[in-house]
């Protein structure tokens, strides 16, 4: 069976390795042969989720993975980014730890609470460039107790990544539409 696309999108502060997830989970780019730089506004990586269980039925998911910039000089663009989304990923990291905290609130206000999505709708993503797994440095506000939050690190917990992005995924088909239509 197959679903529509899903528009998920991807924000967080500037350097927080946005990209780096995104390519490595649309399986896009070799992430050992890629070098990072800023990127310019939003970039659209699409790609499938195969193999999707729901009710007992395989489902196939096509992802619309907006990998948008952290730099506020885009932020006029924010309306058409929210337009459509499905589902939001927060990224902060080891790098943004000073500003995450305050930044990802901003962030989950706009994309998530004012569109009136819903916390399963939305997790938030600390990537590790380290060997450091520990969640807590973002110490995030209580806006996010009931919000799903992983450490992650492309580099020493690749597979891990890959299965929490699927049930992120998965979250967010059962949030869209109604589980009993498959």
């Amino acid at each position: 069976m197959h679903l529509q696309k899903l528009k998920i999108l991807m924000i967080g502060p500037s350097e927080s390795g946005k990209s780096t997830i995104a390519n490595f989970i649309s399986e896009s780019v070799n992430i050992e042969e890629c070098e990072t730089r800023p990127t310019q506004g939003v970039r659209i990586v699409e790609f499938e989720v195969p193999n999707l269980n729901i009710n007992g039925k395989q489902i196939k998911v096509d992802i619309e993975l907006w990998d948008c910039s952290g730099d506020h000089k885009f932020e006029s663009c924010w309306p058409a980014l929210r337009l459509g989304v499905k589902g939001v990923i927060l990224v902060g990291s080891s790098n943004t730890a000073n500003i995450a905290s305050r930044e990802l609130e901003l962030l989950y206000n706009y994309f998530v609470s004012q569109p009136k999505l819903s916390m399963k709708q939305c997790v938030v993503f600390y990537n590790c460039f380290d060997d450091q797994d520990d969640i807590d440095v973002l110490s995030l506000s209580p806006t996010f107790s009931r919000v799903s939050q992983v450490a992650t690190n492309v580099k020493t917990r690749s597979d891990r990544l890959k299965i929490d992005f699927t049930n992120f995924v998965l979250s967010v088909v059962q949030s869209v539409n109604k589980i009993e239509d498959y």
